[in-house]
């Protein structure tokens, strides 16, 4: 009876400890995945106030090439059925490797790619962040602000993709994009 009482008691925190262990563990996960998958060093930061709602690698059969898209959130959210993330992978030609959880909202999305970014239409205008070229583009569409953004670093190309609002601003989504090359070149 004593070790029946002892382990109910120990259940909630075991479940805890893994709840937690699972949220530090997941960003190197990802980017071990993303690494592997894609054969390059890749820097995917975790922010305490938007947290992870996705990762996946998607593959681009005609091009033969790959890239790890992840989704950050103001609320995680919880985790999508095996069914829903099952329909997605098909529908958008993925492998989900963290997520998907609800997500509300979706604040910005970051995407690796092994290969080198140019603007192709000259629209984006030009903007230094820590030393780094980082080509961006700002856009509404109706009451809704949207800043898309990139740079090339040494092992390929990161890409963003903001939603401006009261909850990330556009100076919040420079920070974002700083702390993504500061982190590229520490690895």
């Amino acid at each position: 009876m004593k070790k029946q009482t002892y382990l109910l008691f120990l259940l909630p925190f075991l479940i805890l400890a893994g709840c937690s262990s699972e949220a530090s563990q997941s960003v190197g996960n990802i980017e071990e995945q993303g690494e592997q998958e894609l054969d390059a060093e890749i820097y995917i930061p975790e922010f305490e106030e938007y947290p992870i709602a996705s990762a996946e690698i998607i593959s681009v059969p005609m091009a033969s090439s790959k890239s790890l898209l992840v989704t950050y959130s103001r609320e995680k959210g919880s985790l999508k059925n095996e069914e829903f993330i099952s329909n997605h992978e098909e529908a958008a030609g993925s492998e989900v490797i963290y997520g998907i959880y609800e997500g509300d909202p979706i604040l910005f999305k970051i995407t690796f790619d092994k290969f080198e970014i140019n603007s192709g239409d000259g629209s984006h205008e030009l903007r230094t962040v820590n030393g780094e070229s980082v080509l961006y583009h700002k856009t509404t569409s109706g009451d809704n602000e949207y800043l898309t953004a990139f740079f090339n670093g040494e092992q390929g190309s990161y890409s963003f993709e903001f939603a401006l609002t009261d909850e990330l601003t556009e100076d919040e989504a420079y920070w974002v994009i700083s702390t993504v090359i500061q982190g590229q070149k520490s690895k």
